[in-house]
């Protein structure tokens, strides 16, 4: 998928109907309302220089891409707006201390983790990728072992980090261990 079409993102469902996620298909956020108020979420780590989609060994001087995908489906979301934010997490495995992606990325990527002023009248599909920078991801000498676990969170009256604004939806997902050397 082009950056274009990333920052245009379809109207129609499902969303991504010909770019099926072979690595561990989605989640399922559960609301209030299943009939009006449905969201699929899915988060992924994708390497981008191996053939292998199944890998969880990434080369530190290697870029690998984050991809964040949303599909709200009823009609409640048409009448709601906020603001999206996506972060990954890791906390690692034989001691040192855990981070976030938001806080090691470079400024000028750190606003691909946000969606200000989103409005479900003109989407309901979320689709937020972008290529981590080689070296970003702290690694020992030996490498390093991640937990990583993805989340996100539909914020309204306010930015995402806003202390006063209103938390309107969650969700995490589990991404298991990657490792990079």
């Amino acid at each position: 998928m082009t950056e274009a079409a990333a920052q245009a993102p379809p109207i129609q469902l499902p969303c991504w109907w010909r770019d099926p996620d072979p690595v561990d298909g989605v989640t399922e956020i559960e609301l209030p309302s299943k009939k009006y108020l449905r969201a699929r979420w899915d988060a992924d780590i994708l390497d981008t220089d191996d053939k292998n989609i199944n890998d969880t060994i990434i080369d530190h001087n290697d870029t690998f891409r984050v991809r964040f995908r949303v599909q709200l489906d009823g009609r409640l979301w048409t009448c709601i707006c906020g603001n999206w934010c996506f972060d990954l997490c890791f906390l690692p495995i034989c001691g040192g201390p855990g981070f976030c992606l938001y806080s090691v990325l470079p400024d000028d990527l750190k606003s691909k983790l946000r969606i200000n002023d989103w409005k479900g009248c003109q989407t309901r599909c979320i689709y937020v990728y972008f290529d981590v920078p080689p070296g970003t991801i702290p690694v020992e000498y030996c490498g390093s072992l991640y937990e990583v676990g993805a989340k996100f969170e539909l914020r309204c009256c306010g930015y995402c980090d806003d202390p006063d604004s209103q938390l309107a939806v969650a969700g995490h997902e589990d991404l298991e261990q990657y490792m990079f050397v």
